[in-house]
């Protein structure tokens, strides 16, 4: 049986995927506190997400695993998209992407509190041509 900081955490990706960042009222405290590329707070949570979406609007989450240890959820989730805009300085390449994140959330009282999260950013930028693909012979 699911818990329910663990269903918290899938609405969360759900909402991600919605395309709808100002969503994660529903389920995030406005004391929030974000790290690595959360940002620091709610605010900066939203504008990341948003930022995402824009050059990547596709974005599904398919959530690999969710671990719990109190009110901690390890994730780690695998997203597709595709290249839709400008990312990074890169120009819209029309490619698939697929990716890993890794994040951490604490949840307390139904609502994520603090999150953590890490993005494969290199192969996001290697598979939009960003990154060359192998050393010249």
């Amino acid at each position: 049986m699911e818990t329910t900081e663990k269903s918290v955490v899938r609405r969360f990706y759900d909402i991600v995927g919605s395309g709808r960042p100002e969503d994660l009222d529903e389920i995030c405290s406005p004391g929030l506190v974000g790290h690595a590329g959360a940002g620091s707070n709610l605010a900066e949570l939203k504008a990341s997400i948003g930022s995402f979406l824009e050059p990547f609007p596709d974005l599904t989450a398919d959530v690999r695993y969710l671990v719990q240890e109190d009110d901690l959820i390890s994730s780690w989730v695998s997203f597709t998209a595709t290249h839709e805009a400008d990312f990074a300085g890169v120009p819209a390449s029309g490619r698939r992407v697929k990716f890993a994140e890794w994040d951490l959330f604490r949840i307390r009282d139904g609502k994520i509190v603090e999150i953590t999260q890490y993005c494969d950013l290199f192969t996001i930028m290697s598979q939009i041509g960003a990154l060359p693909t192998a050393a010249p012979a």
